[in-house]
């Protein structure tokens, strides 16, 4: 489909020149860090090689491989986050923030990690340096009336809700001393309407490369780059307007081809204040890249979110 799009004159996009500008020098900041990673941790002799935890939700949530294990875990937590409304979004809520990981590692079929939001994953065992990893994901979809701590935002009234759908995958990686690089795709396991398109089974590639680095004896960092491929129905549902949704709504028509959606950066502290107790912060930045940038949602181009979490380990 060729990007057509008329201009929307009924809601002007805010400049935001000063939080771009914050939000672009932090993005330049957690690359340089990420690429700094391989010396601290050669200067801190370590040769854990484990990746980052999720800092901030996006709407398809990441599947970091599992931590190395000597046995069972399973870790809770909660607090809160500030994020976008949706991917695009100039407006900022304040949402809860909850997180469980299990972690089972065995001496034959490899280790199976469940968490939460990310899904299940299963590593097969190490051969190689080279790893294989299947996933079982789950994307939330999109409602036109979106709930935060204290209220709804009724911004995409008119566009309709995006239904949930499971996700299936499978995530090849490469192990480095200090982390790993990795490809990853997930598809839709069920087909989709949106606005009266059929999206049929979405598909979106991630690459990048992640890393863990402990600080000290109390404060682990963790951090990872990374890309979004998606394909054009992928694109219609976060950014696209069908002519149904235009006329129902304040938006302007707007087919998105498929292609590179966005590039992110993500960093976490984590804080051990006792061996079952600790405290995560982290935070995300992420620049919508080709048709993602021109659409009627998006009202800034580069965006941020932070989180806050208290974790026990049993």
């Amino acid at each position: 489909m060729n990007q057509s799009v008329r201009h929307n004159n009924l809601h002007s996009r805010p400049t935001g020149s000063n939080s771009r500008l914050l939000t672009l020098a932090a993005l330049m900041a957690g690359a340089g860090l990420l690429a700094a990673l391989p010396g601290l941790a050669l200067a801190a002799d370590s040769e854990v090689i484990v990746p980052v935890e999720s800092a901030a939700g996006t709407s398809v949530a990441a599947h970091p491989a599992p931590a190395t294990a000597s046995g069972p875990s399973l870790t809770v937590g909660a607090g809160m986050a500030v994020n976008p409304i949706y991917q695009g979004s100039s407006r900022y809520e304040l949402f809860p923030s909850l997180a469980a990981k299990a972690v089972l590692p065995s001496d034959n079929w490899g280790t199976f990690t469940l968490s939460f939001p990310e899904g299940l994953r299963w590593d097969l065992p190490d051969v190689s340096t080279v790893g294989l990893a299947f996933l079982l994901g789950y994307d939330p979809g999109r409602k036109e009336k979106i709930r935060y701590l204290g209220g709804n935002n009724h911004h995409l009234r008119g566009m309709g809700d995006l239904d949930s759908t499971a996700l299936v995958g499978a995530e090849a990686y490469l192990r480095l001393p200090v982390g790993r690089l990795y490809v990853r795709g997930m598809q839709a396991a069920s087909s989709r309407d949106y606005g009266g398109d059929d999206l049929g089974h979405t598909t979106t590639l991630e690459a990048g490369a992640a890393s863990s680095l402990p600080l000290s004896a109390a404060l682990t960092l963790d951090a990872a780059l990374y890309g979004t491929w998606s394909d054009s129905h992928d694109m219609m549902a976060r950014f696209g307007v069908t002519g149904r949704q235009a006329a129902r709504s304040d938006f302007s028509e707007y087919h998105a081809e498929g292609g590179m959606r966005d590039v992110t950066m993500k960093t976490a502290v984590t804080w051990h204040l006792q061996p079952h107790v600790a405290l995560q912060g982290g935070l995300k930045v992420y620049s919508l890249v080709s048709g993602a940038r021109h659409s009627p949602l998006t009202d800034d181009t580069v965006g941020a979110g932070a989180f806050l979490n208290a974790l026990y380990t049993f």
